[in-house]
C-alpha cells in the first residue's frame, strides 16, 4: 500500500468479550488495496474472533471498523458479503452444499438470485461453472456430486467462488491446509494475482514459509492483542518469539513431562514401521513404550490426525506394518481396535465423543458395556462405581453422574471423555487435541492425571499447540506436511523449537 492510498479496511481499538473473557483487546489493523497482510498466532490468540468481526459473524464489544473510508458495523455475514468482504473459512465444508453437483456449487450465487434458479438451463450453469473454475485451474467433472470430490478440490471450489465475487477484502483462513504442495503453490499465485488487481487480502496461516513468500506485512496476535507487526522480509525467529512470548524458550513446567516414565526394558506397546500419513509421503517409524507419553505435534494439514486414525482403524494403513505388544496388529475398524486394547479420543469432541442428552454415567460406561453387564443387563452399581471413579480421579465438576453431559463445561466434558478411556485401562490411549476448548485449570487436571496413571500403558497426545506437549510428553515427534520433521526428547524441547520445526524450518 502506498502512503497516499486509503486503506480498504481499517479497524481501530477493536475489543471483543465473551462473558468474562476478552478474546480481543484494542486491536488496530489496516490493509490497503493490493496489500497482503499475514495474521498469525497460536491457538486461542484471537485470530478466529478477529475474522468473525471482520466478516460480520460477531459484533465487537468496542472499537470501530471502516471499509473504503466508511464506518461500518456489519449486521451479519450477508451484510459483510454485500459490502465486499469475502471469507474462506478453515472448515471447507461450511462453503459447499452436499447433495448438489460441482457446477451448482460453483454457481451458487447465480442460482440463489431471485428467480434465476427457475429459468437457468444445465448448459448455462455449466458454462458459468467452467468460467468460475478456470480462475483456480479446477478441472473436476462439473456433473459430479460435490461430496465425491477430495477435500482439496472442495477447497478449490470455495476459493473459486470467492475469487469470482471480486471482493474488496478477501480473508483466507488456513486456505492450504488440505492442499498438496503443487495446489498450494497454485493458490498462492492466485492470491498474488488478486492483490495485483487491487484486492486487499488478510491471509491467516501457521505456515511461516507461505507467510514469508506471500505477505507484505505480518501481524502477530497473542492473548487477543497485536504484539508485533513485521514488514517483509520477516525474521522467522522473531515471529516465533512474538507468537509465544515468554513460552518461546520454556521447557516442561514443574517437571510435568518427567512424571510419566517409559519402561525402556519392556516390549513396546506400539511399533509402527515404515508408516506414511498420506500416499507419496516419506515413510517413518513410531514407537511407544509402556509408561510413556509420546507427543505428536503438527499444524493443520501436517498429517497428525491421519497418522493416529491409522493406529485406531479409522483409516486404512497407508504403508508399513504395526505391532501391538509385540504381535501383528492391523485393525479393520475402530471396533477391532477397541477389542485389541486401543482407545482413541477424537479431535472433535462435540461431534465424535459425546451424545447430547446422555448422562455423565452413560458416557463413562459406553465403551465397556459388556464389563458393566450381568446376564445381559447393565449393573447400575457397576456403572455408578466407574462414573464416580472418573469424577474423583479427574476432579470433574458438575451436578452429578446422572446430569446430562451438555450441562458440564467444555473442560469437564473433556475430563469425562478422557477419563472413560483411562478407566478402561487400555494398552494404548490415543488423544487427538485433548486440550482444545479446555481452560487452563482443566488442562492441568487432565495432564496431571494422565502422567500419574499412565504406568503400564502407552499414551499418544497429539496437538497443534507445542506448549501443551512440552509440558506433558517425554518424547515428541514433529510432523510437517505429512512427513516427520524431527524427534525431540523432553529435555531438549522448547515451544519455540517445536514451532520452528512445525513451520517447516530447521530447528
Amino acid at each position: 500500500m502506498t502512503e497516499a492510498a486509503e486503506p480498504v479496511v481499517s479497524v481501530s481499538g477493536v475489543s471483543k468479550r465473551y462473558g468474562a473473557t476478552w478474546a480481543l483487546r484494542e486491536v488496530t489493523l489496516e490493509i490497503g488495496p493490493g496489500e497482503i497482510v499475514g495474521l498469525i498466532g497460536t491457538n486461542g490468540a484471537g485470530k478466529s474472533t478477529l475474522i468473525k468481526v471482520l466478516s460480520g459473524a460477531a459484533q465487537p464489544t468496542s472499537g470501530t471498523m471502516r471499509l473504503d473510508g466508511r464506518a461500518v458495523r456489519h449486521a451479519g455475514p450477508l451484510d459483510a458479503l454485500a459490502a465486499g468482504v469475502q471469507t474462506v473459512h478453515q472448515n471447507i465444508d461450511d462453503g459447499v452444499v452436499f447433495g448438489t453437483t460441482v457446477a451448482e456449487n460453483l454457481t451458487l450465487d447465480s442460482l440463489s438470485r431471485k428467480g434465476a434458479g427457475w429459468f437457468t438451463t444445465r448448459a448455462r450453469t455449466n458454462a458459468e461453472a467452467r468460467e468460475v473454475a478456470a480462475a483456480v485451474r479446477l478441472d473436476a467433472p462439473l456433473d459430479a456430486p460435490v461430496e465425491t470430490l477430495s477435500a482439496s478440490d472442495r477447497q478449490r471450489i470455495v476459493i473459486a467462488r470467492a475469487v469470482s465475487r471480486r471482493p474488496r477484502l478477501l480473508i483466507l483462513d488456513e486456505p492450504t491446509s488440505t492442499l498438496s504442495t503443487v495446489e498450494a503453490g497454485l493458490l498462492l499465485d492466485i492470491v498474488k494475482e488478486m492483490a495485483a488487481a487491487g484486492v486487499a487480502v488478510l491471509y491467516v496461516s501457521h505456515r511461516l514459509a507461505e507467510i514469508e513468500d506471500l505477505c507484505h506485512r505480518v501481524v502477530v496476535l497473542r492473548d487477543g492483542r497485536v504484539r508485533r507487526t513485521f514488514a517483509a522480509p520477516v525474521d522467522r525467529t522473531a515471529v516465533v518469539e512474538a507468537m509465544l512470548g515468554d513460552l518461546a524458550h520454556a521447557g516442561p513446567v514443574d517437571g510435568a513431562g518427567s512424571r510419566a516414565v517409559a519402561d525402556q526394558a519392556a516390549t513396546p506397546v506400539l511399533v509402527a514401521a515404515g508408516v506414511r500419513t498420506r500416499p507419496g509421503g516419506e515413510p517413518f517409524d513410531v514407537e511407544v513404550r509402556p509408561g510413556e507419553i509420546l507427543g505428536v505435534v503438527g499444524l493443520v494439514g501436517s498429517g497428525k490426525t491421519e497418522l493416529l486414525e491409522q493406529f485406531y482403524g479409522a483409516r486404512p494403513l497407508q504403508s508399513g506394518g504395526l505391532l501391538l505388544d509385540g504381535l501383528p496388529y492391523r485393525p479393520r475398524d475402530p471396533h477391532a481396535a477397541v477389542k485389541a486394547g486401543v482407545a482413541f479420543a477424537a479431535e472433535e469432541r462435540s461431534a465424535q465423543a459425546i451424545v447430547p442428552g446422555w448422562s455423565v454415567r452413560a458416557h463413562v460406561t459406553l465403551p465397556r458395556l459388556r464389563q458393566h453387564s450381568r446376564s445381559g443387563l447393565l449393573s447400575r452399581r457397576s456403572e455408578y462405581g466407574s462414573a464416580a471413579a472418573v469424577i474423583e480421579r479427574f476432579g470433574v465438576r458438575g451436578p452429578g453422574v446422572d446430569a446430562p453431559i451438555e450441562t458440564l463445561s467444555g473442560g469437564n466434558q473433556q475430563k469425562v471423555v478422557v477419563g472413560r478411556w483411562l478407566e478402561a485401562s487400555p494398552r494404548l490411549l490415543i488423544l487427538d487435541e485433548p486440550f482444545r476448548g479446555v481452560d487452563v485449570g482443566a488442562r492441568a487436571d487432565i495432564g496431571r492425571t494422565l502422567a500419574e496413571h499412565s504406568a503400564g500403558m502407552g499414551v499418544i497426545v497429539a496437538s497443534s499447540d507445542p506448549q501443551e506437549v512440552v509440558e506433558l510428553a517425554g518424547r515428541i515427534l514433529v510432523l510437517h506436511e505429512g512427513n516427520l520433521a524431527g524427534e525431540i526428547r523432553a529435555g531438549d524441547a522448547t515451544a519455540g523449537r517445536l514451532a520452528t520445526l512445525m513451520s517447516g524450518a530447521a530447528a
